[in-house]
């Protein structure tokens, strides 16, 4: 039976248990009705076709409203469950458009893509960078994620997801999203090597004490810290953005400096472990950030390791490093209604 291959395409939504459950009763009710024919209409055509238009995650067309009317073919429950906005805004040729809301009390789901459409400004999925903005006339908690990307359009698809903080109704409001800056082409260095001898590091010979703009771990503390005298980039270090610029004991515990230049506009980031050969991790005991400003502004971050059972020559350095590859500025802002769901 149909029904039986798009059931799991429907309990995959991202929608409450109890609408799940209607979709899934209003699917079932049609495959056991009567179809008239249509010779175009395989069943492998219509099954691609629905997990597609249901998970929303790559709406590559170059109008939604096929999607709608593909959806209407397939399921008209299916097709009633979210509501069409096609609310969208350019700039420099990237187009971002609101496709489609759904709402459930106090929450509402919003898809939405960002499209090069001349294929000159980015460089694979797009990133916003933590630019965006959810302009609401009510208080609330928001969350948005990348959850898909089509090469052949080069359109990445957004989730939105906020919630009424009060527990009030949504619908009846207006919401804008707006956007300033785009990340596309970010590379990922997952469990890379380092090439550092963690057996043969020497006490630092010169340190500085900074005032940290940030940090995290067991052992952090803000105010001023001490860490290395920044030097010059290590040749050898694997990860293209992120210097290398220090890696030395203070105080018997291990430092390793990295610098990131113009970090404003490209968010390179990281963080380092250490693996023994039974794949034990031993994760820094913390990390401290700072900045200099001279002819530019350098950021720089210092992760710091206690020594661990046995002492470091145990060990080998690895890192998982996130680097961004081409950055556009621009202004990409959609005001919407908040419509209820039939």
């Amino acid at each position: 039976m149909e029904f039986e291959r798009l059931k799991p395409a429907v309990e995959s939504l991202r929608m409450p248990e109890d609408a799940k459950r209607r979709m899934a009763a209003a699917l079932a009710a049609e495959a056991d009705a009567p179809q008239p024919h249509m010779t175009w209409r395989r069943p492998a055509l219509a099954l691609a076709v629905l997990v597609l238009l249901l998970a929303l995650a790559m709406p590559v067309f170059a109008s939604v409203e096929p999607i709608y009317r593909l959806m209407y073919l397939v399921s008209p429950a299916v097709a009633q469950f979210f509501r069409p906005v096609q609310e969208s805004c350019e700039d420099q040729g990237i187009r971002m458009e609101v496709v489609s809301v759904y709402i459930q009390d106090d929450t509402a789901q919003i898809y939405l893509t960002v499209q090069d459409t001349t294929g000159e400004f980015t460089d694979g999925p797009v990133d916003l960078n933590d630019s965006y903005a959810i302009h609401t006339p009510f208080d609330c908690v928001a969350a948005c994620s990348r959850v898909g990307y089509d090469e052949a359009s080069r359109t990445s698809t957004f989730l939105v997801t906020l919630s009424e903080m009060k527990g009030n109704a949504l619908t009846g409001n207006k919401i804008t999203f707006s956007v300033g800056q785009l990340v596309s082409g970010r590379h990922v260095y997952e469990g890379i090597s380092i090439p550092l001898d963690l057996s043969c590091f020497e006490e630092a010979t010169e340190t500085q004490t900074v005032h940290s703009n940030g940090g995290g771990g067991p052992g952090y503390e803000r105010g001023f810290t001490t860490v290395l005298v920044p030097g010059a980039a290590d040749p050898d270090f694997p990860v293209e953005g992120i210097d290398l610029t220090g890696a030395a004991l203070v105080d018997g515990q291990l430092h390793l400096q990295t610098a990131v230049r113009d970090h404003a506009n490209n968010d390179n980031h990281g963080y380092f472990y250490l693996l023994d050969e039974s794949g034990q991790r031993v994760d820094s005991y913390y990390s401290t950030s700072f900045i200099t400003q001279a002819d530019e502004r350098i950021d720089y971050t210092e992760e710091v390791f206690c020594e661990p059972a046995g002492g470091f020559s145990q060990y080998k350095l690895y890192g998982d490093f996130w680097i961004a590859g081409r950055h556009v500025e621009g202004d990409w802002q959609v005001t919407f209604p908040l419509e209820p769901t039939d």
